[in-house]
């Protein structure tokens, strides 16, 4: 068995689709040579990091070998033909099975793509096979391992989508977030991690957890095929109606220089360590060297605010998913009681136990909150923190800590997790964060960071 990678925060040896697209429309790479590269990784390091619920290489063969006729042809279908995407397995897929990590769903199938895969069909990507996910993205995690250290967690609820692209298996995955299951495992894993503005991707086709914080995004090896995949959902499927979709322009946009950023602490902040803060205050550094202008809690009284604001959120949060997640948890508990981790079970009791009274409560804070950040628009162009509170913890049985991530997915508002910090030789994300259905202006801006913080 392969011993595991070794993690450099300037590494640029993944592969990226947006940089191989135009050797395919000159002739000088195909989309199945390409796959085969992705091929060639999954079978040297599969075995050891265990990143797939359900793989068959017939299948995206075959969609290789009609994308490379395709821009033989010089008729690419769009701008992600030929490009390999691994879907996290609560996605469903009309020619895998959907298993969800539970042993209700073993090897079930819907008999139809989730909007999501649809699109990417239609727009010719390359369906690579299914990512393993924890328990209905809720509770157990499955056997998936972190690429840097296999005795160490990949983070979750999206483990398999972020080792893959870690691994170099697949330059893009698809992920899902209700609390920090897309930017936590990539940083863990030492990738980029987009969830964009709730509602900006259709997630039609993915179980449910929680309508007001289920959030589909995109893990990369690069963040120009996170931005361009996202960016291809939305133009065939759609937002989450009524939401029309991730706006931008279909390349990733410019890298934009921030006048003023805010550093938030969070609750997270207690939980990190002495080298960790070091990382960050190395990072805050090079972005303040540009002439950035940094506010935090200390100096202005709206960042005081909304930290204070911040306090406690993981409950608000615990409190509007459990409700909204009892049907069809529930459902599920009644006439499958046997097939349910001890894990899921009790979350699943515990959304008994949340009235009606509590989630109104719960979800006027949340309205609050997303008032709160959305007038510090006139302060700063965006925010910058932590992503996870150190680097992936020892142990495949717990997932890590959503201290640095749950708070934004709160806010419904769009946050990027970059790979330019590292802690003891393992991967700790850089986080930016903007403002709701700003995506396109968050994406400019995570360039930007990305670009200074990586040299």
């Amino acid at each position: 068995m392969r011993s595991p990678l070794t993690f450099d925060p300037v590494r640029n040896d993944l592969p990226c689709f947006a940089n191989a697209a135009p050797r395919f429309r000159d002739g000088s790479d195909t989309p199945r040579a390409f796959l085969e590269r992705c091929l060639e990784r999954i079978a040297a390091h599969e075995a050891a990091i265990r990143a797939f619920a359900w793989f068959d290489p017939a299948l995206p063969r075959a969609a290789a070998d009609a994308a490379t006729e395709r821009y033989r042809q010089g008729r690419p279908l769009s701008p992600v033909d030929g490009c390999p995407v691994a879907v996290k397995d609560i996605i469903e897929t009309a020619d895998m099975p959907t298993q969800m990590n539970s042993r209700i769903f073993k090897d079930w199938r819907s008999g139809r793509d989730a909007a999501c895969v649809h699109a990417l069909r239609e727009s010719g990507a390359v369906i690579l096979g299914k990512t393993v996910t924890t328990e209905f993205a809720m509770a157990a995690p499955g056997p998936t391992c972190n690429p840097f250290d296999h005795a160490r967690t990949p983070g979750g609820s999206s483990s398999g989508s972020a080792a893959a692209v870690a691994a170099g298996m697949a330059p893009v995955a698809l992920g899902t977030q209700t609390a920090g299951s897309i930017v936590r495992p990539a940083a863990y894993c030492g990738v980029y991690g987009f969830k964009p503005s709730h509602a900006a991707l259709n997630i039609g086709g993915i179980h449910p957890l929680s309508n007001s914080h289920d959030t589909l995004g995109t893990i990369a090896g690069s963040l120009a095929d996170a931005w361009l995949v996202a960016r291809q959902i939305a133009a065939v499927a759609g937002g989450t109606p009524p939401h029309a979709g991730l706006r931008g322009p279909v390349d990733l946009p410019p890298d934009r220089a921030p006048k003023c950023l805010i550093r938030l602490e969070t609750d997270g902040w207690k939980e990190t360590d002495a080298p960790t803060r070091a990382a960050l205050e190395a990072a805050i550094e090079k972005i303040a060297g540009r002439g950035v202008r940094i506010l935090d809690r200390r100096g202005t009284p709206e960042v005081e605010r909304l930290e204070s604001a911040l306090q406690g959120v993981a409950e608000t949060a615990r409190i509007v998913s459990s409700f909204e997640r009892r049907w069809p948890y529930l459902d599920y508990a009644r006439r499958h009681p046997e097939k349910l981790s001890p894990e899921a079970a009790e979350r699943v009791e515990a959304s008994r136990r949340i009235g009606a009274d509590a989630y109104c409560q719960a979800l006027e804070k949340q309205e609050s909150l997303r008032r709160l950040v959305a007038d510090m628009a006139g302060l700063a162009d965006g925010f910058v923190t932590l992503t996870a509170s150190g680097p992936a913890p020892v142990g495949l049985e717990h997932t890590g800590s959503r201290s640095f991530q749950i708070f934004w997915t709160l806010t419904a508002a769009p946050c990027v997790t970059v790979p330019r910090l590292a802690v003891s030789g393992l991967p700790v994300g850089l986080q930016i964060l903007g403002y709701r259905d700003r995506d396109a202006d968050l994406a400019g801006l995570a360039g930007w960071v990305d670009r200074v913080t990586g040299h």
